[in-house]
């Protein structure tokens, strides 16, 4: 496949964003100050910024608990993200929601519940909408390897399949499911793939830690989901880096095999392949990295200098 200059750019961008967000998560976390746990994404970017190259105005995005740097490829600020995630006035949700509950529904984000799969069906109902609405928009669902196991996305990629909806499933399968290997979880190799057949859905299965080979694999789907043909699985194979939260010290592991996959470094592969065919310079990458943790710094005092949620506000945004 070929690429222009402008979206490999705009890409390394989004994965540089990523990976830098993603880090400085981990550093907030560390010192106090985010409520709750984080999970981080850090290694696993690649599954995100890939897919989301395809998108396009109007399209709609349920994201997971993991890679929450997600959220400004399509066009959150940090502002608005590091609000959120501190508890404070000025997020998505006025801090109300916190780092696993980000929402946007200008911005097609549909957001997530607090136990995995139950948002799936109703990414399936918005694809439905759609779908009703005419055009060509989808639904970018994203969840786990893990995920793939419960029942109600079975549910959903059955009613998307017979209804043929626009939506893709996005699997992002980092081999475990908090402390399950995907192998012991599942007897198929892929759990998310592998079951899509049972469905009559069309699938993929790609290497995560290409952003390429993302980016064609979800190009593939996402052009034949807008022809109408119904709903397409993506599956991403990559690897969770860290634990499953921030904490947890994933001794249940093999680190060798751990330090084999750090090795596939998806940012690393994807900046070694620019600078191998002159689309980028050393200079030209110190100079992105500057430009992002500025933008990302000001994102994080912004949302010092904000105010938590009054108690006025409590009930704001509830459905009774």
């Amino acid at each position: 496949m070929s690429y222009s200059k402008e979206l490999l750019l705009d890409m390394y961008q989004c994965l540089l964003s990523d990976r830098l967000m993603e880090e400085r998560l981990i550093e907030l976390y560390a010192q106090g100050w985010v409520p709750g746990h984080i999970h981080s994404g850090v290694g696993e970017e690649a599954s995100y910024t890939g897919v989301l190259a395809t998108r396009k105005e109007g399209d709609q995005f349920k994201f997971t608990h993991r890679n929450v740097s997600a959220y400004h490829d399509v066009g959150l600020t940090y502002r608005h993200i590091f609000c959120e995630i501190l508890g404070k006035m000025g997020g998505n949700s006025d801090g109300k929601g916190g780092i696993n509950h980000i929402a946007d529904k200008g911005k097609g984000i549909i957001g997530i519940s607090g136990a995995l799969a139950g948002d799936i069906p109703i990414s399936v109902g918005v694809s439905y909408a759609l779908k009703m609405q005419g055009g060509n928009n989808i639904v970018y669902c994203f969840f786990g390897d893990g995920t793939t196991s419960r029942g109600t996305v079975h549910e959903a990629m059955n009613w998307a399949s017979v209804w043929k909806l626009p939506i893709l499933f996005i699997v992002n399968n980092n081999q475990w499911s908090i402390s399950t290997s995907a192998s012991e979880g599942c007897s198929i190799e892929n759990p998310g793939a592998g079951r899509a057949a049972g469905y009559n859905i069309i699938s993929k299965v790609v290497d995560g830690t290409d952003v390429l080979s993302v980016y064609d694999g979800a190009k593939e789907l996402t052009d034949y989901i807008r022809a109408g043909n119904g709903p397409a699985v993506l599956e991403s194979k990559c690897y969770r880096w860290r634990g499953h939260f921030e904490g947890d010290m994933a001794r249940y592991r093999d680190s060798k095999v751990a330090e084999e996959w750090h090795k596939k470094d998806c940012l690393k592969k994807f900046e070694q392949y620019l600078k191998e065919n002159k689309y980028i310079t050393d200079a030209d990458v110190e100079k992105m990295k500057i430009d992002v943790e500025a933008e990302i710094q000001d994102g994080i005092e912004t949302s010092e200098k904000a105010s938590q949620p009054s108690l006025d506000t409590i009930y704001n945004n509830l459905y009774v």
